[in-house]
């Protein structure tokens, strides 16, 4: 019993050594996202409702998404303000996909996953906010998607914004994501020591194009926190998962958990909420899929 305790002990401590540089890496960059330029990210975004061309705008609002570091929760106000101020609801559709799907700490804690992965990974979450802002501006620019009504300035809100420094936003970041890591850690070595690898490759890298809609929907219950799944996902890949497999897990599970979708259908209300989980959806799949044949045509030939 305690040679078993022990041997999960050090796996837990050898994925930590080999991973936890990149959580580190991620929660430094975020914090200095946070503290001295999300003012900067609200300014350029008004600044993008005054061009007339529409592609670069949206390129640049999905891109400012990204690099907001905040939680879904944060992000909300801050796209009721801009709607407020007038800001194009097509650029609020790219920034808000977009920053759902991906910030500096993930970004940057993807890379313990791999360059390639973390790079593919941030491509696909622009062109996701990117192409929602589009099909928007082409299918729906006369409408009215986002709702304000239940957001009002808060002084205690501005307060705290005001009293925000690196230090206090870096520990709080390392106290709210530490529990997830450490679950996502413990998890991924009972499941390397424990679970037969044939158990996940029969999932998903022998059903072709079916693990890529396995991925997607055991995504919605097991991405609780991005930081959290990364160990997860790193045991998955060793013992089979493929790499459409695994995009398509990144890209639902964030667009799709609970907290996310909640905060989501109290700007958009029913009917766009649907559209917006129906687009979330068909892009995770269609990328996978896409992603998994690519990449069979390349080692076949």
């Amino acid at each position: 019993m305690m040679y078993e305790i022990n041997m999960i002990l050090s796996g837990i401590w050898l994925q930590f050594r080999q991973i936890g540089l990149y959580w580190v890496s991620g929660l430094v960059a975020g914090s200095l996202v946070s503290v001295f330029l999300s003012e900067n990210i609200i300014t350029k975004m008004l600044k993008l409702g005054s061009g007339k061309a529409a592609f670069l705008p949206l390129l640049a609002s999905s891109l400012l998404g990204i690099v907001s570091p905040l939680c879904m929760y944060g992000t909300v106000p801050i796209i009721a303000a801009l709607g407020k101020k007038g800001l194009p609801h097509y650029l609020l559709a790219s920034f808000m996909v977009s920053s759902i799907l991906l910030n500096p700490n993930i970004f940057l804690f993807t890379f313990a996953l791999g360059s390639s992965l973390a790079i593919m990974r941030f491509l696909l979450c622009l062109l996701s906010g990117f192409l929602a802002g589009l099909l928007i501006l082409l299918f729906f620019a006369n409408k009215e998607l986002f709702s304000f009504e239940k957001f009002t300035n808060s002084k205690d809100d501005e307060t705290a914004a005001k009293n925000k420094t690196f230090f206090k936003d870096l520990f709080k970041a390392l106290r709210i994501t530490f529990p997830y890591l450490l679950i996502g850690i413990t998890l991924s070595t009972l499941f390397e020591r424990y679970v037969d690898p044939s158990f996940i490759s029969g999932f998903f890298g022998e059903r072709q194009g079916l693990g890529v809609l396995f991925a997607t929907t055991i995504s919605i219950p097991l991405y609780v926190c991005g930081g959290g799944t990364i160990p997860l996902i790193r045991a998955w890949m060793h013992a089979g998962m493929g790499t459409g497999e695994v995009m398509a897990f990144m890209l639902s599970g964030p667009a799709l958990k609970i907290n996310n979708i909640s905060a989501v259908k109290m700007i958009l209300g029913t009917k766009n909420f649907l559209l917006y989980l129906l687009y979330c959806i068909l892009f995770a799949v269609l990328s996978g899929w896409i992603i998994e044949f690519s990449l069979k045509l390349i080692y076949n030939n």
